[in-house]
């Protein structure tokens, strides 16, 4: 999992990015990521998951809840915290 600058600096160099993957949206960032990049807030491909920065936290834990214990926990839990997922 990774977040802002760091799946297109540390996953694209070296090669841990499959088809699909989101990142900080500068457009050094989004061309190391390639045609793969997605604007989205959290993007899961396989076994990473992907989220474009600070103001995103909430829906990328969101993601990583979704991903390990289910849509449905994800969702109570957003709305426990009065927010939206990705």
């Amino acid at each position: 999992a990774a977040v802002c600058a760091s799946p297109a600096v540390v996953f694209a160099h070296h090669g841990l990015l499959e088809t699909s993957a989101t990142c900080y949206p500068a457009p050094k960032f989004k061309e190391l990521v390639g045609s793969g990049w997605k604007d989205a807030k959290a993007v899961v491909d396989g076994n990473v998951i992907t989220s474009q920065g600070p103001g995103t936290s909430l829906q990328f834990a969101l993601k990583i809840v979704e991903e390990l214990y289910g849509e449905a926990k994800a969702q109570e839990l957003a709305e426990q915290m009065v927010t939206n997922r990705a």
